[in-house]
């Protein structure tokens, strides 16, 4: 899996987002997730904010091992928000129903 988080040197939001996941993602390293930052204005930028339709800073996106979006959060997230969202894409952590449910 990995995080892709996509920032601009214009947005005053972007370094939180940025830190938060640089901070996070080292912890899930076991687990095969990687993270990485995308530039919007570099080409390859562009061509993978066209190709996920980003449409605002900053944007989070978790993949699964063949590129595809699992989880998209705009905005700066909290580390338990990003945390969680991780467990629960990595299968780690279940929903408050599924312990009763299955």
């Amino acid at each position: 899996m990995k995080i892709l988080v996509f920032v601009s040197s214009h947005c005053p939001h972007c370094p939180n987002a940025e830190k938060v996941a640089e901070k996070i993602a080292p912890e899930y390293s076991e687990y095969g997730l990687s993270f990485r930052k995308v530039r919007m204005k570099t080409s390859e930028g562009k061509e993978l904010a066209s190709k996920y339709n980003i449409m605002a800073m900053p944007t989070i996106l978790l993949l699964d091992d063949e590129n595809n979006e699992i989880q998209r959060i705009v905005g700066a997230p909290s580390e338990e928000s990003l945390r969680s969202k991780i467990e629960k894409s990595l299968g780690l952590k279940h929903s408050f129903f599924s312990r009763f449910f299955g």
